[in-house]
Order: C-alpha cells, then structure tokens, then sequence
C-alpha cells in the first residue's frame, strides 16, 4: 500500500469533510469529546465541503473542516504541524472570527452558537504547571478562578498533541487501546506501515475500514495526489523554515546584526529546501513556487 504522509492537512479534509462521509467526522469528532468527558454529538453536517479545485495551489490558507450539529452547534478542525505557544493566540483570534461571522450587524446575540474547537498538533505546547503541560490533550474553557465547576459553556478549545499521544501509543495495551478511538486515530495517522497494522486499527475503532478505504482510493487519484504532493512540498518548507529561522537565523544575527542574519537565514533555508525537493524528484516548478527562487536557480542546484 503506498504511504504518504497522513497528517497533511489537505488529505484530512478530504478524509473527515466530504458530504455523503459525515460518518467519519462524527467518529473523529466524539473520539475527541469522549476522550474528555463530553458527551457525543450526532447528525453532524459539514458546513464547507472539500472540493478538489478550491483546494488546488494553495499557499498560506488554514485548511479546516467546519460542520455543525442539529442543535446548532458549530465545529472547526483543523491540523497544525508546525508551531508554539503562539498558536493558542491564532485559535482564539480564530474562533472570534467565526463568531462575529455568524452575526449580521444588529442580530440578537443570542443567536451565538457554541463553539468547539479542535486542533490536532504536531508539537507540544508548554502551558501551566509541569504536570499539566505534559497532559496530551488539553481542553480549555471558561470557569470561575475560585469554583472551577462554574463553567460558560460558549466554547470548547481542544489541543490534541499528537507527539505526546504517540508516546502513549508505545507502551499502550491492547485492551486499553481499543477503550479509546482516540488512539486508533492518533495510530492511522502516525503509523510508518500503514498496511501492516490495519487489523490493530480495526479492532480498535469499527470506522476504519471505512477509513482506509477512502485513504486507498486518494492515493489511486492522480489529480488528488498532485494537489497533495503540492501541498506537502509547501508544508514541508514550511517547516524547514521555521526550524531553520530557529537554529540558524537568529544564531546569525547575534554576529552581523538580527535583520541581516534573518535574510541570510531565509535565503540558505530557501536552497536547502529546494536541493530537498529536487532531489525527491518534486517538479521544478513547484519548487520554485514554494522557495521563491527561480526555475534557473533551482536548475544549477
């Protein structure tokens, strides 16, 4: 079975947001909300549909899955593999957008809609006290700061970090494993053979079969695969980047001055991923696309 990367946002919303497939997504979804406590929600439907041509070329776009349920309320996900603390300012920036999106100007209020958010992260957030921040799903809302128990139930903020979960996953038992489908998701998409471990995965959550159905026939679809190859070159340099900008931008400008170093940084990081790239047979034009140099450049590399 071919493997790609399964964390690429592009291919889970094609798995969790296509309409006739909302099965999926109530089943991630309640993994999620079970996980802590909450109980499941039914009759989802998905408010922005995947579509193949929106998604095509895409650069700086958050590539989310929106639905909502029949008593109204809303539900974003989204997958984040690069970041820090920071991200938790974009989510909150995030969903007051979608807020102020539901009303038009003069509405009643009361017509706000509770909100869930739920982010799968590729990193690990350093929040709180040390036992807290190595809890691998964390879930925030509004409460009293002298009674915990009184809670403002107008949104839910779930980060699923996945690195942590993965740890979990090594030493896990079985039986524990198949109380929790939040782990079988967790497992499909972070799992090196894919093949190899469909039987765990079944037995752990009755939903994929399903699942890795629809993951074989997204990776037989040539256009399919070219929008993800695209994207993933994006992500990838993406990555690439922030880690260079890391460990090397700044070490840089320490000696001939922050901004100057910054740009040195980007241009060297813009060569390395390009090399990357071409050297994974990647099409030139791509790269060119996603490094900003140009089709000479990345010729004589």
């Amino acid at each position: 079975m071919k493997e790609i990367n399964r964390l690429n946002d592009l291919f889970v919303r094609y798995l969790i947001g296509t309409e006739g497939d909302e099965d999926i997504l109530e089943n991630i979804v309640n993994a999620v909300l079970n996980d802590v406590g909450f109980e499941s929600v039914s009759n989802l439907q998905i408010i922005n549909p995947y579509n193949l041509p929106e998604n095509e070329n895409l650069k700086e776009s958050i590539l989310d899955v929106k639905a909502k349920t029949k008593d109204g309320k809303k539900i974003i996900i989204e997958i984040q593999l690069v970041g820090n603390n920071n991200f938790i300012k974009r989510i909150l920036y995030y969903i007051a957008k979608n807020i102020a999106s539901e009303l038009k100007e003069n509405e009643d209020y009361i017509n706000v809609s509770q909100m869930i958010s739920i982010s799968f992260i590729n990193f690990n957030l350093n929040i709180s006290s040390e036992t807290d921040i190595k809890k691998e799903h964390k879930c925030l809302q509004l409460s009293d700061i002298n009674n915990p128990t009184l809670k403002l139930d107008a949104f839910q903020i779930h980060f699923v970090e996945i690195k942590r979960f993965v740890e979990i996953l090594k030493n896990i038992s079985i039986d524990d494993y198949n109380k929790n489908k939040l782990l079988s998701w967790i497992d499909f998409f972070t799992t090196k053979d894919l093949e190899k471990n469909i039987k765990k995965l079944i037995g752990g959550n009755i939903i994929m079969p399903k699942v890795i159905d629809k993951y074989k026939r997204f990776v037989a679809d040539e256009k399919e695969m070219s929008a993800y190859n695209e994207r993933d070159a994006f992500l990838y340099g993406q990555a690439v980047m922030l880690q260079y900008e890391r460990e090397e931008g700044k070490k840089e400008g320490i000696d001939i001055g922050f901004k100057k170093g910054i740009e040195q940084g980007k241009r060297q990081q813009q060569i390395s991923i390009a090399k990357s790239l071409k050297n994974s047979g990647i099409d030139i034009k791509i790269i060119s696309e996603n490094t900003g140099l140009s089709i000479e450049e990345i010729e004589k590399l």
